[in-house]
């Protein structure tokens, strides 16, 4: 018998609700699209050059395909680097004058989405995704996401990152053959601190007519990874959290250790940082090897270019993150997720539906290869997984960047992975963890600098600054600023 098509309509929009909710929040799983009346949804990141690039592209793909049959239209904005992605989100929230409207997703560190969240403005994503889908992600990057403690998800994760350890091979090679050196030093931070005096002291000796002209062998990206990851690994937590309320952790002979392995290379001449980024100081030929990010392997240089004018190609090797002797090994879990602002169900659905459709197999593996980021799913963090990846590739991929996604996949396997949780001094506190020790490395190196111009020996320039009493020092000082956060 033939329908009655007003009754047929009727019983569709019982199921539904009311005709005013059905309007609100549509019918059934769509949550309001409508392929009809598409909505926006404004995405702000951080990603630059060939990231950016990457996913820009996917955006547009998404447009044209899950985007336009469903009714959503993501349009994303580079804010330029972490720090000022951080200024025009907090503006937007505080409506300051100017600033423009708060975007639908934002990429954000913990610590940035506990603050947005403290606001009220942190979405619960949770609540449109499934039990099933949520299990295709690797627990411990979801685990980040739940840092409210009430059970809620208030950020994603699209993309993560670790650090490794890479290495200008032709420099490298060039020492090794003359000294015996090998790369089982790279293994652990003392192992690097020794290697890197004994560079120092083969490229002084190749200039007997010039003192104390040797060369830094190392230098490393964000400092208080070293510090945090191994202030843990040597058994204390440095920012102990519990329910966002923080207390500092900090051990006098495990930030002795600690400094024994950056301050007291620095100030000799072993360590060294000139550049905004290590890379930049392959790249000058001013160090050989660097503690980065997996997601920065696109920055490392190909060649070397000196102040003279010289320059050479470079090949380069990639390594696990060295440990400290005798500790279990550890590697930071860092990479920003996306969070999604609170506005309504019918945007903050469609932003879970690009987040979903981003970090699908397929598609995370993709921007994993274009960018230098590891993917999040247990399918996609394999060597198998990112080897078929490599291979179907639309442009050749580089070694150096399957050696370091290899290397991160590795290291995500084997290592403890940490990333500290979420609390509202989070951001001022790692601010001060990554200045405090490299500011007073980089004083005194100065200071020995003058002093061997003036023609000290390098015993002796050190000598007042690699002492018990210097490091007690810096220590008083940085507990000093960390407790003056509470």
């Amino acid at each position: 018998m033939k329908k009655n098509p007003f009754t047929a309509r009727l019983g569709a929009l019982l199921l539904c609700g009311s005709l005013f909710a059905s309007m609100l929040a549509g019918c059934g799983s769509d949550h309001g699209l409508s392929a009809k009346s598409p909505v926006t949804v404004t995405v702000w990141h951080y990603y630059n050059g060939a990231q950016q690039r990457s996913f820009d592209q996917m955006v547009s793909e998404f447009n044209a395909t899950v985007g336009k049959d469903k009714g959503i239209i993501v349009a994303a904005s580079s804010k330029g680097d972490v720090n000022e992605l951080i200024s025009h989100t907090m503006d937007a929230i505080d409506h300051k004058v100017g600033a423009a409207e708060i975007p639908t997703i934002i990429a954000a560190y913990a610590d940035t989405a506990y603050t947005i969240n403290e606001r009220g403005m942190a979405a619960d994503i949770g609540s449109y995704l499934t039990d099933k889908e949520l299990a295709q992600y690797i627990p411990a990057y979801i685990a980040e996401g739940r840092f409210s403690g009430d059970g809620s998800l208030k950020l994603f994760p699209i993309a993560k990152s670790t650090e490794i350890f890479m290495l200008n091979k032709t420099d490298w090679d060039a020492f090794a053959a003359a000294t015996g050196a090998t790369d089982d030093s790279f293994k652990t931070w003392e192992g690097l601190t020794d290697v890197s005096r004994r560079y120092y002291e083969w490229t002084d000796a190749q200039t007997p007519d010039i003192p104390n002209d040797g060369r830094a062998f190392f230098g490393r990206d964000a400092m208080a990874n070293y510090l945090i990851i191994g202030s843990l690994q040597l058994g204390h937590e440095l920012f102990d959290v519990t329910d966002g309320q923080v207390e500092f952790d900090v051990d006098e002979d495990a930030m002795y250790r600690l400094w024994e392995n950056f301050y007291v290379p620095y100030v000799n001449g072993w360590f060294a940082s000139s550049g905004r980024f290590r890379s930049d100081d392959v790249k000058t030929g001013d160090i050989v090897a660097l503690v980065g990010s997996t997601s920065g392997v696109t920055y490392f240089p190909t060649a070397v270019t000196r102040d003279d004018g010289s320059s050479y190609e470079i090949e380069s090797a990639v390594y696990p993150v060295p440990n400290f002797e005798g500790t279990e090994p550890y590697a930071v879990q860092q990479g920003a997720g996306m969070l999604v602002t609170k506005s309504d169900e019918t945007h903050e659905y469609a932003a879970t539906v690009f987040l979903k459709w981003f970090t699908s197999t397929q598609n995370n593996l993709q921007f994993a290869v274009d960018s230098g980021y590891l993917p999040v799913t247990v399918e996609a963090n394999s060597e198998e997984a990112l080897g078929a990846a490599f291979e179907h590739a639309a442009e050749p991929v580089s070694e150096t960047l399957q050696e370091v996604l290899l290397n991160g996949i590795y290291t995500t396997q084997n290592y403890n992975l940490y990333t500290n949780r979420a609390f509202a001094q989070g951001n001022d506190a790692r601010k001060i963890v990554e200045n405090s020790l490299l500011d007073a490395a980089k004083a005194d190196r100065e200071q020995v600098v003058f002093r061997l111009s003036i023609g000290m020996s390098q015993e002796e320039a050190v000598a007042p600054f690699v002492t018990r009493e210097q490091f007690s020092q810096w220590l008083a000082g940085f507990r000093a600023q960390l407790e003056a956060l509470l």
